[in-house]
């Protein structure tokens, strides 16, 4: 793609980012069994082709063809990948915080996209030989850092998710953008949405639209008396610079009327890797663990990004 100029000019017109994911997540939500590119997505073939030189002219064939279709949908929807994996990579932190407070705290996920992740005392956690919970929504993830587990799921007194734009998770059509955003050959995590969305139609979990800290600052000052513990999950590098120090703000307003936690796992800048920090303003934070993006492993924050 690099070298195609018809191709760079779809990638250049779509405004969200990254801009490659949304371009992928369209194509895919578009594909139907009958297209020829179907052929290498194992969603809709039952033996699906390995990457080859035909792969890339399907794909470009495709998107030149409903080129504004592509166009139509890239412009309008947001990169909201909602990877329930990515709880096990918190999750030593949110058990430790919970456990300090002794009391179920009240939850709360920034850029929550169709808020799965707040089901995370729902899900199962296989760290190796360890197992925390059971679930159908069964997570794996490597213990590389050695960090204590929990021998017990935490408890929340609520939950909500606060997302610009969140996605209704009873809108089959949203929910099918969600299942486009989650790559083709990660059959496994696709697997692990559907168990997940199962889960979250059955749990009582507020979804806020609007910024995150008008929203945020709107949403505690409604809450009963109790300790705030809020997340956020590879969404703050569609924040801009003055939205990260209001949210940091936010956060620092907030310690002055409740105790609250907040954990952060985000991309580490100038590199490719991704770190879990804990602290109230998450730019200034220490980092203590890094971690694969969609939570496969975790491992000590010396380690390689």
């Amino acid at each position: 793609m690099a070298e195609d100029a018809d191709l760079l000019g779809v990638v250049a017109a779509i405004p969200g980012v990254p801009p490659m994911n949304i371009l992928f997540g369209a194509v895919k939500y578009l594909l139907r069994a009958d297209d020829a590119l179907a052929a290498w997505y194992p969603h809709l073939a039952d033996t699906a082709r390995e990457p080859d030189d035909d792969a890339f002219a399907a794909f470009r064939a495709f998107v030149l063809d409903r080129r504004d279709e592509v166009g139509a949908i890239a412009s309008t929807r947001r990169t909201q990948t909602n990877e329930v994996a990515r709880c096990a990579a918190i999750l030593p932190w949110v058990a430790e915080a919970v456990a300090d407070w002794g009391e179920p705290p009240h939850a709360i996920d920034i850029g929550a996209s169709a808020g799965l992740n707040l089901c995370l005392p729902d899900f199962e956690y296989r760290y190796g030989d360890r197992v925390i919970g059971r679930s159908p929504v069964v997570i794996p993830c490597e213990n590389r850092g050695g960090f204590p587990l929990p021998d017990a799921l935490p408890a929340f007194a609520s939950r909500t998710g606060l997302d610009v734009d969140p996605i209704d998770i009873a809108d089959d059509d949203a929910v099918a953008w969600l299942e486009a955003l989650v790559w083709p050959e990660h059959e496994d995590r696709l697997e692990r949405l559907r168990a997940a969305i199962v889960i979250r139609r059955e749990r009582d979990v507020a979804m806020v639209a609007g910024d995150a800290v008008e929203t945020l600052l709107a949403v505690e000052g409604s809450l009963p008396a109790g300790p705030l513990l809020a997340w956020h999950t590879i969404t703050i590098y569609q924040f801009s610079a003055e939205q990260r120090a209001a949210l940091s703000a936010a956060f620092a307003d907030i310690a002055t009327r409740r105790p609250v936690v907040r954990i952060g796992f985000e991309g580490v800048r100038g590199t490719t890797g991704y770190a879990v920090r804990v602290g109230l303003d998450h730019d200034a934070s220490p980092i203590v663990a890094r971690a694969q993006a969609h939570g496969r492993w975790i491992d000590r924050p010396e380690a390689a990004g």
